[in-house]
């Protein structure tokens, strides 16, 4: 027994190749931390992509005035009689034609893979409108898509991130001193 006590001692107490397998360990640590860190930016960027997709398209969605509604009863002399007099009713802001702002917005996202940038292209399945909310003078609006992960890690088995945006948007008026055609200064 003691034999073999002082064997093992001996060979343990050895420092031989122990700078090899600090090395070989390190440089597995390096290797996958940097996979780590490149699936995490490829992550970013498709996020932050599909973002500036969701906002582009609701630009482009509020852009549809509805003319009908912004016109109808607003510049006659009778409602410029009332305002004067302070009696002015609340403006809820720029009306919206929502069926064609959802018309572009759907536009905008179908297109925005040919168009857009190229990490949206390389890592992003279909940009998709999930939900879309319009009231005629603001719009919400939800979008999702599934970026792939450039470097699968083995070991967890993820190879995908499902990824979702939203933006909401309302029409205002711009403060101005043109009062009905006059300027006043």
């Amino acid at each position: 027994m003691g034999m073999i006590q002082r064997l093992l001692r001996n060979n343990l107490s050895d420092d031989k190749g122990s700078i090899s397998i600090i090395t070989i360990g390190l440089f597995v640590l390096l290797l996958s931390t940097s996979m780590v860190l490149t699936d995490f930016s490829s992550i970013y960027l498709a996020k932050r992509s599909l973002s500036l997709a969701t906002e582009a398209a609701l630009q482009r969605g509020m852009k549809n005035l509805d003319e009908t509604a912004y016109y109808t009863g607003e510049y006659n002399f009778n409602q410029m009689l009332v305002n004067s007099f302070g009696r002015a009713e609340t403006d809820p802001g720029i009306p919206i034609n929502c069926e064609k702002g959802l018309h572009d917005i759907q536009e905008v996202l179908s297109g925005w893979q040919a168009r857009g940038a190229a990490s949206i292209r390389e890592n992003v399945d279909q940009v998709r409108l999930t939900n879309f909310d319009c009231d005629g003078f603001q719009i919400y609006i939800e979008t999702a898509a599934v970026a792939r992960i450039p470097l699968p890690i083995p070991f967890i088995n993820l190879n995908e991130v499902a990824l979702s945006s939203y933006a909401g948007a309302i029409g205002e008026r711009a403060e101005t001193n043109n009062y009905y055609g006059f300027d006043i200064g």
